[in-house]
């Protein structure tokens, strides 16, 4: 661990001890080549232990160089392994002289419960749910990136080109992430494959 890095590894524990088990902490290693975690707690959240690589969503930060004008960026969404959805606060760790932070700090709430009884309760109310359509295309965008990746096309391919049988490896991929348990994703993807939603339907019972 980069030795500046340590008092916040310090932190990471005593955060969760005042946050709850809820709350899941996580120290980045910016200075190292795979960038891993060096400390985390209340890692049954996400399931990822130490030595664990940066998330999609905060490699994503870096190339967006938000820590330039930014010193944290807060109140974000992201989406555990196992479909969770958590309201995640990230702080970056920086160091005069150099323009990449050496750290970064994550907060992830598990807030799925949360989520649930805000949605059970304006149904009862008759009150209409906003939908959160960046956050959930910023998702799908990301995991359809990642697929056409390893799939082996070049970044700026569209997903609407694809194949019937690609698409339905993208539809497979997307819902081992989770993605499907996000109320609404459906549209959303089938917007992004230019299909009609049966049809994403039916791709997703061509994977059970």
């Amino acid at each position: 661990m980069y030795k500046s890095l340590e008092p916040y590894a310090k932190l990471v524990y005593f955060l969760s001890a005042a946050l709850g088990d809820n709350c899941e902490i996580a120290l980045h290693d910016l200075t190292s080549k795979d960038q891993e975690i060096v400390a985390i707690s209340n890692n049954p959240i996400s399931g990822r232990e130490v030595g664990a690589k940066l998330s999609n969503l905060s490699l994503h930060y870096l190339e967006e160089k938000q820590y330039l004008n930014h010193d944290y960026v807060m109140n974000y969404k992201t989406v555990g392994n196992d479909g969770k959805l958590m309201r995640a606060a990230t702080y970056f760790i920086k160091e005069e002289g150099r323009e990449m932070p050496v750290g970064m700090l994550c907060i992830n709430v598990n807030i799925s419960d949360l989520e649930y009884l805000t949605s059970t309760i304006k149904k009862i109310l008759g009150i209409k749910e906003e939908k959160d359509i960046e956050f959930k295309m910023e998702m799908i965008d990301m995991y359809i990136k990642e697929c056409l990746e390893k799939m082996g096309f070049p970044s700026y391919f569209l997903a609407e080109r694809l194949n019937v049988d690609e698409k339905i490896k993208v539809v497979k991929y997307l819902q081992e992430k989770g993605t499907f348990k996000v109320k609404g994703a459906i549209v959303l993807v089938a917007e992004k494959l230019a299909v009609s939603e049966p049809t994403v339907y039916r791709y997703l019972k061509k994977n059970v």
